[in-house]
């Protein structure tokens, strides 16, 4: 829609339109807190380190360093706003949550339809239009061609958003026994998949392979089956490694204008068969140092929420992309708000997968339990390896499940208690 304006408006950076889902979420979280006050911000098992970290990404709101205070608030509706979520999550039962993850694929699909046009068609005039005005967004040109993006901001978030829906179709497929039902679903993962790899994002793909691994290994009845199962799996990818050639890079730039689909499936197979080739790895990992040994040490407490953002590339003199969430907290909040995040990732993950483990294996939530924890590797992965926590509609659904992860324990642990306290019967008990 926003884009969509540009047909009766011209083109502007600072567009009213990017306040509506951030006062929608300011105006939900002041419903919640006040339902259910103060508590939620100390809630087990993970309430109070998310709440700190919360108040050290308002802190970094007003570090100087990032360029004004402008800068701040487009890092704090990146990065601090979605961690609302969190307690939105901790608020939501099995039913809505298994609700919510239907609706990620249902629009997942929707929204691909956008991209598959914009791939196979072309850009409409207005989109167009915002491409040749909008700035700091390169990578939108791949070979000779212009990456789809779909209804997202960008590549890199059609391909995350993507990489969610196909995983939890997936895991709904393995999850049901009915026929008509598994079909579908294996169908719309078999999609999603599809528009992902079209999207070009490998980190992505990665990501999916590895939420795909997780999921299987964590379905096996004892250790001995799981390290059968990862063992084959390792050799298939040596396997097709081995045996499947990767295109060159002459390839990619050999094709014409109206490939797009041949230059982006090139483009995804280089990068995926050959990760380490890569010129874009290459300058990641130069990046990433130069900001590890120079930037880093000059402002150790922090140079700004804001200060991995497009806002302060187009404010602030900041060249590079860092492509990295755990970087982006260690150059704009320091690397102990860094480490917490970090801490609170695999905390989650290991709770996410005792949740599962503990659900009965036939009822409704262990395989939304079993989803959830997938994610939670997936979301791991890509925080490293990608801008997961920063991305406008896949940070939400980030912490959405982090704190749904906590809710769930603090369930079983209830549930556990009242059994002790009520004494149940040896029969029960069996």
């Amino acid at each position: 829609l926003r884009r969509a304006q540009f047909i009766f408006v011209e083109y502007t950076t600072t567009d009213p339109i990017h306040v509506v889902t951030p006062l929608l979420t300011v105006l939900a979280f002041t419903i919640l807190l006040w339902k259910r006050r103060e508590r939620i911000f100390v809630t087990r098992p993970l309430g109070l380190p998310v709440s700190i970290l919360a108040v050290c990404f308002f802190i970094q709101i007003f570090n100087p360093f990032q360029g004004g205070l402008f800068v701040g608030l487009s890092g704090a509706m990146f990065i601090l706003l979605p961690t609302a979520w969190f307690y939105f999550g901790g608020a939501m039962k099995t039913e809505l949550m298994t609700t919510a993850l239907r609706l990620i694929v249902m629009m997942g699909l929707i929204g691909s339809m956008h991209g598959l046009y914009q791939i196979m068609v072309g850009y409409p005039e207005f989109e167009t239009y915002w491409i040749k005005n909008t700035d700091h967004y390169e990578s939108i040109a791949v070979g000779n061609v212009t990456r789809a993006i779909a209804t997202f901001n960008s590549a890199e978030e059609w391909g995350r958003y993507a990489q969610f829906g196909a995983l939890i179709a997936f895991g709904f497929a393995l999850g049901t026994k009915h026929f008509l039902r598994r079909l579908g679903w294996v169908l719309a993962g078999l999609a999603l998949c599809g528009v992902l790899i079209i999207s070009g994002q490998r980190s992505s793909i990665f990501g999916l392979l590895f939420g795909l691994a997780t999921f299987v290994l964590m379905g096996a009845r004892n250790w001995r089956v799981a390290i059968g199962r990862g063992v084959m799996m390792v050799g298939v990818a040596l396997v097709i490694t081995l045996v499947v050639k990767p295109p060159s890079e002459a390839d990619m730039w050999n094709k014409s204008k109206d490939d797009k689909v041949g230059t982006m499936l090139s483009h995804t197979a280089r990068g995926t068969l050959q990760p380490t080739k890569e010129g874009s790895v290459e300058d990641r990992f130069s990046i990433w140092t130069k900001l590890l040994t120079k930037m880093v040490p000059s402002r150790p407490f922090g140079s700004g929420l804001g200060a991995g953002t497009v806002s302060a590339m187009r404010y602030a003199g900041v060249e590079d992309p860092i492509d990295s969430f755990f970087l982006v907290l260690v150059v704009g909040c320091s690397f102990p708000v860094a480490i917490l995040f970090f801490w609170i990732l695999v905390r989650a993950t290991t709770i996410s997968i005792r949740n599962f483990k503990q659900a009965l294996p036939e009822a409704p939530e262990a395989t939304v339990r079993r989803i959830v924890a997938a994610l939670m590797l997936m979301l791991f992965l890509n925080s490293i390896f990608g801008l997961t926590f920063s991305i406008y509609s896949t940070a939400p659904i980030g912490w959405m499940v982090i704190g749904w992860v906590c809710a769930e324990a603090a369930r079983d642990e209830q549930w556990l208690q009242s059994i002790l306290t009520d004494t149940p019967t040896t029969e029960f008990v069996r």
